[in-house]
């Protein structure tokens, strides 16, 4: 970790002072009684001070039982033995598994949101509940797609299918994680037959996701080439099947071979030639008819700017042609700019030099993976936050019963103070990507399940919508995370991360009573970023998110910085041998120290569904699968040159 020393004990000549100040709940040990007393707090965010939290401590322990479901889902689908499925499926390895049940809640996801009852006056949690709640698996994708905030924003603009689902977001903000405090739990959750019923007839599917993976074996596509509708089978003995990494599916009507990059080139060329097709009409914009990821910045929408860079994309060489009167009302104009760039991303990669913010085109790459509306590839974001519950799970947090004493929830608590101050570092770190802790992204995450109120709130405290980007590059990440602890201990007075996993035995509340048998009268320090050093579950959880920022395995960039940060580990090591020699460490911390990856060195599972080669974003568009990632978590602001 960059910063393992314990906290100096609080004196007024420690202690922040403005503009680098927190006022916190204050969680007192009394020598008495082992629990917490929450006093009026304050929290300061920018030039704001906050009354009540952003998120609170309900909907954090909503969220952790929400993920614990998830990891249990996962389980069941990696070992159980259905007898119904394909017997293809019980050749996959377990990663193939998942990610071809993923693919299948993806699609399903896809015919829901089509599908939402449209919003009215009497549009109540309780009625959502009642019509349109769906099954986990598609809860499990909403989960996934609302944690990509400002493409979740931009898409309920540009998209028109998920209109109602905005709608619903903006009237019921929290509605996501009330709707699972309704119904307790997914899993044993049996909707009313008259919903399982409307479910049926809207999406054509069995409401359970392991009955419908019995009938949804092919993927509905249409041929890039002749538009025929084309059925592709999710998995085949060869693995060329659309959830497999060599998808490949010759089409019936033409024999064109579909592939993914050919899927990924048409989508693109069908986005860049829609306004051929469209008359412009005075007094109104026509959302649909931007690229995906220029629309929305972090101040709000802005059509000129998506205008223009969609206009610098229409004046690149390879197709500049196609921006002419003659391709006006052309119904063939998508297909014979495909054809022109041979069906091949390269061939547009090539010209982006000529692009005012060349990174740009390749985020806008990033968006076109498949067929689907949607600028997130969802199979992708659904399996980058497998390794954040992993850990979440590791931790013990997400059992049902983890935090149900007072004195166990002060993690909570210290989390839900760590992510304002995350914020407040933000407001003052204009270009500066900002690398969250497990605990900090906890909240995070958390909180933007909240859909348009996370975006209010950061418009209204940070002064700008503050993005989660869940794909930044590995080496980037690491040095970003090492640059965020140092503004932030000189912020708070307090290290940003600190070392404390529980050893085996040892549970928050064993931990927490043997604290406060020692502490008598003491309370806690006065600065409420600073956990009892005895307290490993605070300590533990504020190791960094490492859980998805990418990594493209064998560039020159990655494995230097890999071998730099082994190398910073050894030496690290070897200080902290020092350390316990001259009593300064104990035995049982260095050890404990032992069993930690470096940080950002975490492999997960990488979704095939993007054509080849890797963009400068870190979003990687072509790699072996089965070899896996790294990832990791960042606050991402736009005007930031490395984003733009």
């Amino acid at each position: 970790m960059s910063d393992t020393l314990p906290p100096p004990p609080y004196s007024e000549s420690l202690a922040p002072t403005p503009p680098y100040s927190i006022t916190t709940t204050r969680l007192v040990a009394s020598s008495s009684r082992s629990r917490d007393t929450r006093e009026l707090s304050t929290f300061h965010v920018g030039l704001h001070e906050l009354h009540d939290p952003l998120v609170q401590i309900k909907h954090l322990k909503l969220h952790l039982c929400f993920l614990g479901t998830l990891h249990d889902l996962r389980r069941r689908i990696e070992y159980i033995n259905n007898s119904s499925w394909s017997p293809l499926v019980s050749e996959l390895d377990r990663d193939q598994r998942w990610l071809w049940f993923v693919n299948l809640a993806v699609e399903r996801f896809q015919r829901w949101v089509e599908h939402i009852s449209p919003p009215s006056r009497s549009n109540t949690l309780a009625r959502f509940v009642r019509n349109d709640m769906p099954p986990l698996d598609v809860w499990m994708v909403l989960h996934a797609y609302l944690l990509n905030p400002q493409s979740f924003a931009e898409d309920c603009t540009r998209v028109n299918s998920l209109n109602p689902l905005a709608r619903l977001a903006a009237s019921l903000p929290d509605f996501f994680l009330d709707a699972l405090d309704t119904i307790d739990d997914m899993i044993l959750w049996k909707p009313h037959a008259a919903s399982r019923s409307s479910w049926f007839t809207k999406t054509g599917l069995p409401f359970d996701p392991f009955e419908c993976a019995a009938i949804l074996l092919t993927q509905e596509l249409l041929c890039p080439k002749c538009k025929a509708t084309v059925s592709a089978p999710y998995i085949t003995a060869t693995e060329t099947g659309y959830a497999q990494p060599k998808f490949s599916h010759t089409c019936p009507s033409c024999t064109f071979e579909i592939t993914r990059e050919k899927l990924a080139v048409f989508k693109l060329t069908t986005d860049l030639t829609a306004h051929l097709l469209h008359e412009p009409q005075a007094g109104s914009t026509n959302m649909q008819l931007f690229l995906p990821c220029t629309l929305r910045t972090e101040f709000g929408e802005d059509t000129p700017r998506a205008g223009g860079i969609k206009q610098e994309f229409l004046n690149l060489k390879p197709i500049s042609q196609f921006n002419s009167r003659k391709w006006q009302q052309n119904q063939g104009a998508g297909v014979a700019m495909a054809e022109s760039l041979d069906w091949k991303v390269s061939e547009i990669q090539k010209s982006f030099s000529s692009l005012r913010k060349p990174k740009i085109g390749a985020k806008i790459l990033g968006a076109y993976y498949n067929q689907r509306p949607f600028s997130v590839e969802l199979v992708g974001a659904v399996l980058r936050q497998g390794t954040f519950i992993r850990k979440m799970h590791d931790l013990g947090w997400t059992s049902p019963s983890y935090f149900e004493k007072r004195e166990d929830a002060i993690a909570l608590h210290h989390a839900v103070v760590r992510y304002h101050a995350f914020l407040d570092l933000m407001s003052s770190s204009q270009h500066m990507l900002v690398v969250p802790t497990l605990d900090i992204d906890l909240v995070w995450h958390s909180h933007q399940l909240s859909g348009p109120r996370y975006q209010k709130d950061c418009k209204t405290n940070v002064g700008r919508y503050v993005d989660h980007d869940d794909r930044v590059e590995q080496f980037h990440l690491s040095d970003a995370f090492d640059a965020t602890c140092r503004p932030g201990r000189f912020r708070y007075g307090v290290p940003y991360t600190q070392c404390g996993c529980p050893l085996p035995g040892n549970t928050i509340g064993q931990r927490l009573a043997r604290l406060v048998s020692h502490v008598g009268s003491r309370h806690y320090p006065l600065s409420r970023l600073a956990p009892p050093v005895d307290q490993p579950e605070i300590l533990a959880a504020s190791h960094p998110s490492d859980h998805n920022a990418v990594a493209v395995l064998g560039l020159p960039s990655n494995t230097t910085a890999k071998a730099e940060r082994d190398s910073k580990a050894l030496r690290r090591r070897e200080r902290e041998a020092l350390r316990v020699r001259k009593g300064e460490l104990s035995q049982e911390e260095f050890e404990r120290n032992a069993g930690h990856a470096t940080p950002f060195l975490i492999p997960v599972p990488l979704t095939p569904a993007a054509p080849p080669p890797a963009t400068p974003l870190g979003q990687v568009v072509g790699v072996d699968w089965a070899l896996g990632s790294f990832a990791g978590c960042a606050a991402v602001f736009s005007r930031t040159p490395f984003f733009r």
